[in-house]
C-alpha cells in the first residue's frame, strides 16, 4: 500500500529520472502508479507533462483530459490542455479551454492570447479582431504592436502561413498599412513567390504618401497623439524614400523627446524642423514651448528666444487667416510676460 511519505519518495525519483534523461524509467514509474490509483490528479497530472515533452501528445491530451473529468483539482489541466491544443493546432478546443480558464482566472494574458491566436488560426478574422482589440482597451496602436510581435515569432520559426494570417487581422484593423505590407512582401520572398512579392512593394510606394496623410493632421499635427501613435508614424519613415514628409516626422521626432523628457534634444529637432521648413508654423510653437520650459522663466536668454517664435508663428497664422490660431500666440506671449513667477 501506497501511503503519503512513499509516494512523494517515488516523484522525487521520477524527477531525478527525468532530469538524468532516463524518460523511460520515469514513465514506467508513473505507468505503476496510475494502477496504484494514488493521488490521480497528480500523477495523470505528472505523467501528461513528461508524455508532452516526449511528444506523446495523444496520451498527454488524455492524461489531462482524466484530470478534467474525473478529479476535483482540475485547473492545472486545464492550463496544461489549453497549450497541449494551441501546439498540436486543435484550435476549436483551445478556444473552449481558454474560456473556461478565463472564467476562474480572468487577468491571465498568456491564456488571452492563445484564445486570440486560436480564433485567428482558425480563420475566425472578425471574432479575433474584436477580442484582441478589446484586450488592448481599443487602443488600435497597442494591438498593431502586439500582433508585429506574434507575426515576428512565427515567422522565426517560418509559420508563414501563420504569419500572413496574423497579417489579415492587421489588414481588418488598419488597412493598408505599410508595415503590414512589408512584412507580407517579405514572406512571399521567402516562399519563393516573387511575383507577389513585387506586386505588394510596387502597391507600397503608391499607397504610403496618402495612408501617412491620412494618419497624419497637418494642422495641430503634434495633439491629440500618444507616445504609442507617434513612435508607430516615426516608424513609417522608412518608407518615406522621396523625403516628402521629412518636416513632420521632425515634428514627431521633436515631440516625442519632449514627452521621454528629452527636452534638449527635443529643442534641436525643432531647430531642425524650422531649417527643413520655415513657412511652417508648429515647430515654432512647439520650439517657443520648450524653450519656455527651459527658461524657468528666469533665464532670459530662452525667455527671448521663446518671445521671438511665438511671435513668429502669430504671424504665419495671421498670413494663413488663422486669426484663432494667432490669439492663442498672443495669449502665450502674455502669459510667458506675465510678472508670475513659478
Amino acid at each position: 500500500m501506497l501511503d503519503n511519505i512513499r509516494y512523494h519518495m517515488l516523484l522525487k525519483s521520477i524527477d531525478k529520472n527525468i532530469q538524468e534523461n532516463l524518460f523511460d524509467v520515469a514513465l514506467g514509474k508513473l505507468n505503476e502508479l496510475v494502477k496504484k490509483d494514488f493521488k490521480p490528479a497528480l500523477t495523470y497530472l505528472k505523467r501528461g507533462r513528461l508524455c508532452k515533452k516526449l511528444l506523446m501528445y495523444s496520451d498527454a491530451y488524455s492524461d489531462f483530459t482524466y484530470v478534467i473529468e474525473h478529479c476535483a483539482k482540475k485547473e492545472e489541466a486545464y492550463y496544461e490542455r489549453v497549450f497541449l491544443n494551441f501546439e498540436i493546432a486543435n484550435f476549436y478546443e483551445a478556444i473552449l479551454d481558454a474560456e473556461t480558464i478565463l472564467s476562474f482566472d480572468k487577468s491571465n494574458f498568456d491564456v488571452k492570447r492563445i484564445k486570440f491566436l486560436s480564433l485567428a488560426y482558425s480563420n475566425r478574422e472578425s471574432e479575433s479582431c474584436e477580442y484582441i482589440l478589446g484586450i488592448f482597451n481599443n487602443n488600435k496602436y497597442k494591438t498593431i504592436q502586439f500582433i508585429f510581435n506574434e507575426v515576428a515569432i512565427v515567422l522565426a520559426k517560418d509559420e508563414f502561413s501563420r504569419g500572413l494570417k496574423l497579417l489579415e487581422i492587421i489588414e481588418l484593423l488598419d488597412p493598408n498599412n505599410p508595415i503590414k505590407l512589408l512584412k507580407e512582401a517579405t514572406i512571399y520572398g521567402y516562399v519563393g513567390d516573387t511575383n507577389s512579392q513585387n506586386s505588394i512593394l510596387k502597391k507600397l510606394d503608391n499607397i504610403f504618401p496618402k495612408y501617412f496623410v491620412s494618419h497624419f493632421k497637418f494642422t495641430d499635427m503634434y495633439q491629440e497623439k500618444d507616445l504609442l501613435e507617434i513612435s508607430f508614424l516615426l516608424e513609417l519613415s522608412i518608407f518615406d524614400k522621396k523625403n516628402i514628409f521629412v518636416y513632420p516626422l521632425k515634428i514627431l521626432e521633436g515631440y516625442k523627446k519632449h514627452m521621454e523628457g528629452h527636452i534638449t534634444e527635443s529643442k534641436m529637432c525643432f531647430e531642425d524642423a524650422i531649417k527643413i521648413n520655415s513657412s511652417r508654423p508648429e515647430a515654432y510653437v512647439l520650439l517657443a514651448q520648450t524653450l519656455q520650459l527651459m527658461s524657468g522663466y528666469d533665464k532670459a536668454e530662452y525667455r527671448n528666444e521663446a518671445e521671438k517664435n511665438y511671435k513668429l508663428a502669430e504671424e504665419i497664422y495671421l498670413r494663413e487667416n488663422l486669426p484663432q490660431k494667432a490669439e492663442t500666440m498672443r495669449r502665450q506671449l502674455q502669459h510667458l510676460n506675465s510678472p508670475i513667477k513659478l
